[in-house]
């Protein structure tokens, strides 16, 4: 990534912004406080990233002008990887929401489901979990793959019994198809079953289990500091899927494709001089990805390219309207790319 997508100017000497780029500054506090002195390649716009040696420090390790900007730490094993994909967020090569699905046997896990729904939502993430996050009256496995197909990692609780459950079952395959990346959290004497495929797996001892049938802290933190590793990975596992998919179809049609760009967008070119810029996400599309395209687009026709499958049919439908209010724009599914490519071109 870095040198192809991402350009680090460590020493301010670029000399203006790039204005068909993304920026963001990280400013290292330290004592005596730096002086405040934003580089000429940072707009007055652009996310600025106070990194100091721990929160509670703020005051002594930046300047006033810092306070507008929320701080990180660089504390901690994964403290580097959480920086990287806060700036990797800014620039809009990582979705803003960080999405973590856990999968489970209520009777068999659920107290460490709440332990790590707590933890991860700590560290900022958006964490499902079945009994917190499905309202009453919704149709159940309807909501619950319409929230598989918009997370980032699949965190899985494998005991005893988990591979036997249907419906967990259920939740695993769909992870696969997806190209989700799965976290396998194995219990004590319980065996992967290699017919799935798992990005990482962390086993557990019994020894790592408290009286009260929750986890060790370590072995939070541990299991935290993986998935931080594992999400920016599986982000772009999912997108290089993605546009390889489209790249294919553009060269059934005798097309060529650009490389990625600002956002990831890539150009499709094709016989007459017909132009498509597509965006690929990896996330369930919201009116803000079609907001910001709109905001960044060229003269050209426009398209978002993502995965339909198990998107709500609901959300299909206002996905559908939210196109028609957009001049210049449309939606490619993964799975039906020679049909909407297609129609993006007449």
């Amino acid at each position: 990534m870095i040198g192809k997508e991402v350009a680090l100017d460590r020493s301010g000497s670029l000399s203006r912004r790039n204005p068909s780029t993304s920026t963001v500054g990280l400013f290292f506090g330290c004592e005596p406080v730096p002086k405040w002195n934003p580089p000429a390649a940072l707009g007055s716009t652009d996310p600025i990233i106070p990194i100091v040696s721990d929160l509670t420090r703020c005051g002594k390790e930046l300047p006033p002008e810092a306070s507008y900007f929320n701080a990180m730490a660089l504390d901690g094993p994964s403290s580097a990887q959480r920086i990287a994909s806060a700036a990797a967020e800014c620039l809009g090569l990582l979705p803003s929401r960080r999405r973590i699905f856990i999968s489970y046997r209520r009777v068999e896990s659920t107290p460490v489901a709440l332990q790590l729904y707590e933890a991860l939502s700590k560290e900022q993430y958006d964490v499902f979990l079945d009994t917190h996050e499905i309202r009453p009256g919704a149709i159940f496995q309807d909501a619950l793959m319409h929230s598989l197909s918009d997370c980032d990692i699949l965190l899985m609780l494998d005991t005893p019994t988990y591979v036997a459950n249907h419906w967990t079952k259920i939740e695993l395959v769909r992870a696969n198809k997806l190209n989700c990346a799965v976290l396998r959290l194995g219990w004590p004497g319980v065996t992967a079953d290699l017919s799935f495929t798992y990005s990482n797996q962390i086993k557990l001892d019994a020894s790592d289990f408290r009286k009260d049938r929750r986890l060790r802290v370590d072995r939070v933190n541990e299991i935290a500091d993986e998935i931080e590793r594992l999400r920016s990975k599986s982000v772009a596992i999912r997108q290089a899927k993605l546009l390889g998919i489209l790249r294919a179809e553009v060269g059934q049609k005798s097309g060529s494709l650009s490389h990625p760009g600002q956002f990831r967008r890539v150009e499709a070119n094709f016989p007459g001089g017909k132009r498509l810029q597509v965006y690929p996400i990896v996330e369930i599309p919201t009116s803000e990805h079609v907001a910001r395209i709109v905001e960044n687009a060229t003269p050209d026709q426009s398209a978002l390219l993502y995965n339909h499958l198990g998107v709500m049919n609901k959300w299909r439908a206002h996905l559908e309207w939210l196109g028609t209010q957009v001049d210049d724009f449309h939606w490619i599914r993964s799975g039906f790319i020679d049909v909407d490519l297609s129609e993006a071109l007449k």
